[in-house]
């Protein structure tokens, strides 16, 4: 065998051990149930095969490494054809440190899984896009239970995800609470902030909203940048000198921040406190660091990490299964906090109580019955988010929908509500004398049948 290879393969045992060993096990590969993940650099390819998961996030980032900084390497092959399986947390982490050597001019290739649903995973989640964007097209994906990966680089990017998020949220999540939605918008808008506000990454930063399940009501969302990272921003403030993990500890704590006059310090210790009194999950990836709170006997832990992540990943999971869990989650200085959310400055109008929804903006196509189901959602949402206010419903630029959709949002909706508090509720404003039929046809027919069919 030719020296250079014999190296290669005495590196690659040593790297196998290495992450075997940084999961507990010695001399195999770390081991997941039956199923294992490895990942082996052979020269510029990074070659990923098993489950991809959230412990598994360090091991990639130490061969992009060796391969960049020791061996001089300016493009890499991201190799996942043998992935069989992948999470958002490990993937933004993935993503956000390609997207910082992209910015150094280190160029990545992407070799997608083998297994045909996780290659479309890649698709519509955006992270081929992200990893290698001059092959792969941005996201097209526009379902209502997931939010594909999402850069932003300056406050009004911000703002434009945050609100697609929260907009797909009111529509995805049947029943949730006026004041457990704001919490959640409060999470987003503030862990998206600090990007902006504090890290000074060369990328911006990225947020998906990975999984959200009607049935459980747990949202989970993901936040990563490429910036100075947690301890690192703390140091330069003057009063922390503490190790990685202390600047962890400290930064789920109320009031702490680098420097108080950009900022009170409260968007991680509330989004902590948020998951923590849900029932939910929450991680953070910085430095040489980790952070996880699960929940149950398992509680929370801060551990040191050898390989370190360049910025921040922080891995959120709101559980909404219990609507009273949340009532006290944002409480500062003694005080409770309700803050201003979505429903008030996209809905509510000023001077009036009412509510205005324009049905033009609410839904990409009108033909079908799935166009309509976050429609529904949404508007059965603000009917009981919003007690006693009337929901204008204006149907300007909306000539014609189909008798499904027709169906599902108001005939539907007229059935959960009773024909009492739906004319109370539920204005129409221009709309056209055929949609103004189907809606009355589709509202007697389900009248007839009930919700169960």
């Amino acid at each position: 065998m030719p020296v250079g290879e014999q190296l290669r393969a005495r590196a690659n045992k040593f790297l196998r051990r290495y992450y075997a060993l940084q999961d507990g096990s010695e001399g195999e590969p770390a081991k997941h149930g039956s199923r294992f993940m490895s990942v082996i650099r052979d020269g510029n390819r990074i070659k990923f095969s098993g489950p991809y998961r959230d412990a598994d996030l360090h091991h990639p980032l130490a061969c992009i490494h060796h391969a960049v900084h020791e061996n001089g390497y300016q493009d890499l092959i991201i190799d996942f054809s043998e992935c069989t399986e992948t999470y958002p947390g490990p993937m933004l982490a993935l993503c956000a440190e390609l997207l910082r050597l992209r910015s150094v001019k280190v160029d990545a290739q992407l070799v997608l899984p083998k297994k045909p649903e996780l290659a479309r995973l890649f698709s519509n989640a955006n992270w081929a896009n992200l990893i290698e964007p001059r092959k792969f097209e941005p996201s097209k994906f526009r379902g209502h239970t997931q939010i594909p990966a999402t850069q932003f680089s300056d406050p009004t990017e911000q703002n434009d995800a945050v609100n697609r998020i929260v907009n797909a949220i009111l529509g995805g999540i049947p029943d949730i609470r006026r004041e457990n939605f704001a919490a959640l918008e409060w999470a987003v808008n503030e862990l998206t902030d600090n990007v902006i506000v504090h890290s000074e990454s060369p990328i911006g930063g990225l947020v998906q909203v990975s999984s959200f399940q009607r049935s459980t009501k747990v949202v989970e969302f993901t936040i990563a940048d490429a910036g100075l990272g947690i301890p690192t921003t703390l140091r330069s403030g003057a009063s922390f000198k503490g190790s990685d993990t202390d600047a962890l500890d400290s930064a789920i704590r109320e009031g702490v921040t680098r420097d108080k006059s950009v900022g009170q310090g409260n968007g991680l210790y509330g989004s902590y406190q948020i998951c923590c009194h849900s029932g939910g999950a929450f991680q953070i990836e910085s430095g040489h660091a980790r952070l996880l709170f699960r929940p149950g006997d398992y509680g929370l832990e801060i551990r040191d990490q050898k390989v370190p992540v360049h910025g921040t990943l922080v891995i959120a999971k709101i559980n909404f299964s219990d609507p009273d869990l949340l009532k006290e989650a944002l409480n500062f200085s003694g005080k409770s906090y309700t803050p201003v959310d979505y429903i008030e400055t996209k809905y509510e109008g000023i001077g009036t109580d009412v509510l205005h929804v324009r049905l033009k903006d609410e839904a990409k196509s009108f033909g079908s019955r799935v166009a309509g189901t976050p429609v529904h959602h949404k508007l059965h949402n603000l009917v009981k988010m919003c007690p006693g206010q009337p929901i204008e419903i204006d149907f300007d630029m909306v000539p014609l929908v189909s008798s499904s959709f027709a169906d599902e949002v108001f005939g539907k909706l007229f059935v959960k509500l009773g024909p009492l508090e739906f004319m109370q509720r539920i204005r129409f404003k221009n709309v056209e004398h055929t949609v103004r039929m189907l809606i009355d046809k589709a509202i007697s027919q389900r009248v007839t049948t009930g919700l169960g069919i």
